[in-house]
């Protein structure tokens, strides 16, 4: 019974010695732990969150609670505390509306709250959103804004602009007014500065004025005259010339532009036709001469046939009251505004002489001279650079043509064209 005793005291000492972790040596039980496991009254981990000291509750069982205060105390410590409306993403404060990081980011910074990383190349975190830096239209391109659409260097680009983003470059093109400009992007695709086109010009009665493309440098141009008044008894009006040449133009520069008018037919006596004209301001570049006006059964009017190639452009004379075609610069003469008008002064016809006479008939528009019935038959000369002479038994006479000094390949055709004259120009 003793014995029994004593081995169960034993136990019980073998049980606290290994719960104090200490070997067996005594017989003796375990008075006080020197450790967090050891003591009666362990004082258990200091926890830095919101649970304050937690105390073991002594023994083994007191050492437990300081193993337990510990693991709370890690739990609760080691997060970031930004001011608002800073939000803590990677180890730091960031503001989540301009951080091109972590734009947009919110809550933990974590997963879908991380935000977006905007691309460093051409985008800027603006109210949480990645932004291009660059206009609507526009891509970054080596650290400038660019149009896709016009930039000859970055033709075509998009998106990140590097490698088979970047575009093309537009390689220079051969031009004979400029030498060899560099040749433009146009919508996006390399290509001519201009596409080739053009414009016609018909009779229309006024003075046209016509501004040039703001790509076009070199210009063709191609005018007719008009024919002379051919007499319904018979005899022909004189045709107009044709003059053509190409030039250097100053893009988007305004051209002033008269289309040459056949002048109505009449029984006797008829008006000379309108010369067609080409100018820059006051200055004559083609203008191609209209044809003498026909008289009666028996004399054909004068055809225009000479290229003048001096002179400032005077009016043509008259003949007993028929009117003498208009030039460049100066009036036709004539009687009681029979005589054509100059290209200068609005290239109005002359009128037929006496006014409302129905046996002759005035001047095409364009400057030429309107015809006569006074003692005789009458008819105008035709409107040109220098304008016709009014004839009788001497017939009526063209007016002259003009092709300007700067005007390569010009050409000059004389008698060739009938009814009205017309322009051309091609680019």
């Amino acid at each position: 019974m003793f014995f029994s005793s004593r081995l169960s005291t034993l136990a019980r000492v073998q049980h606290a010695a290994l719960a104090c972790g200490v070997p067996i040596l005594l017989a003796g039980g375990c008075a006080q732990g020197t450790s967090a496991k050891e003591s009666n009254t362990g004082s258990g981990a200091n926890a830095s969150g919101s649970g304050g000291s937690i105390a073991g509750t002594g023994g083994s069982d007191g050492g437990a609670g300081g193993e337990g205060g510990g693991e709370a105390g890690g739990e609760g410590g080691g997060g970031e505390t930004c001011a608002k409306p800073l939000t803590a993403c990677g180890g730091a404060c960031i503001d989540p509306l301009t951080d091109p990081k972590y734009c947009g980011a919110s809550g933990t910074c974590l997963g879908p709250n991380a935000g977006k990383s905007c691309d460093p190349i051409g985008e800027t975190c603006v109210a949480g959103a990645c932004t291009s830096i660059c206009a609507a239209g526009e891509v970054m391109c080596d650290g400038s804004c660019v149009s896709p659409l016009t930039d000859s260097a970055h033709c075509g680009a998009s998106a990140n602009c590097i490698g088979p983003n970047a575009g093309v470059v537009c390689k220079p093109e051969p031009n004979a007014c400029l030498g060899s400009p560099e040749q433009s992007c146009i919508a996006g695709k390399c290509g001519s500065a201009c596409a080739s086109g053009g414009e016609t010009f018909s009779f229309t009665g006024g003075v046209v004025t016509y501004v040039l493309p703001a790509c076009v440098t070199a210009l063709n141009v191609t005018a007719f005259g008009a024919q002379g008044g051919s007499s319904s008894a018979g005899s022909a009006g004189g045709l107009g010339a044709t003059v053509s040449g190409a030039l250097c133009v100053t893009p988007g520069s305004t051209l002033t532009i008269v289309v040459g008018e056949q002048a109505p037919s009449a029984p006797y006596p008829c008006g000379g036709g309108g010369g067609s004209f080409v100018a820059t301001g006051t200055t004559p570049l083609f203008v191609a001469g209209g044809g003498g006006g026909g008289y009666s059964d028996w004399m054909p009017g004068g055809a225009a046939t000479l290229l003048a190639t001096l002179g400032q452009g005077i009016g043509g004379v008259s003949f007993n009251d028929g009117g003498g075609g208009g030039g460049f610069s100066m009036n036709g003469a004539g009687s009681a505004n029979s005589g054509g008008i100059a290209f200068l002064n609005g290239a109005m016809a002359g009128v037929e002489f006496p006014m409302g006479n129905t046996n002759a008939s005035r001047g095409g528009f364009g400057g030429g001279g309107g015809s006569s019935q006074s003692g005789s038959f009458n008819a105008g000369g035709g409107g040109g650079f220098d304008g016709g002479k009014a004839g009788n038994g001497n017939a009526s006479t063209g007016g002259t043509s003009f092709i300007t000094t700067t005007a390569t390949n010009p050409l000059f055709a004389p008698a060739v064209r009938a009814g009205n004259g017309s322009v051309m120009l091609t680019w």
